[in-house]
């Protein structure tokens, strides 16, 4: 799925339509390629392709396409571009700002470590692969202590 298409590129950057001889041309040489790019640097904290082109995932892609113009036109513009681009990836890859969704929401990078909670985690499981009537089959004394105990 295209995260954007030549009318939204061409509605930010004008100069973008000069780039290619043909619409097509924008999109299957430019756009693509940005795309591609976008999802090699995010890959590493999010699922991707995304399967919803979120405003955020716009906005990158589209001075992407920018940023791959100005290289043969401005290398030195390019490369201040560049930076701005790559800093706000990493931003977002860091937690330091967010993808932000058509309705408001955030993603959060999948590669963040986040520590799973279980209130149940610290006990032995109560269902294995025992046979249900195994003597072996029961819940952890633990757990049944500190329920107890919190009755109390």
């Amino acid at each position: 799925m295209a995260y954007v298409n030549y009318g939204e590129v061409i509605a930010r950057y004008p100069l973008i339509e000069t780039w290619g001889k043909s619409e097509t041309e924008v999109n299957s040489d430019l756009i693509y390629y940005a795309e591609v790019e976008l999802n090699g640097r995010l890959g590493s904290h999010f699922s991707v392709p995304f399967s919803v082109a979120h405003p955020t995932i716009k906005d990158l892609t589209i001075d992407l396409c920018l940023y791959r113009i100005l290289v043969t036109k401005d290398p030195d513009k390019a490369e201040k571009f560049k930076e701005r681009i790559i800093g706000r990836i990493e931003d977002i890859k860091n937690g330091d700002e967010y993808i932000y969704t058509g309705s408001g929401t955030t993603i959060d990078a999948s590669g963040s470590e986040q520590e799973v909670w279980s209130n149940t985690m610290g006990y032995v499981p109560t269902h294995s692969m025992l046979d249900p009537e195994s003597t072996y089959t029961e819940i952890d004394p633990d757990a049944i202590s500190d329920l107890e105990d919190e009755r109390i």
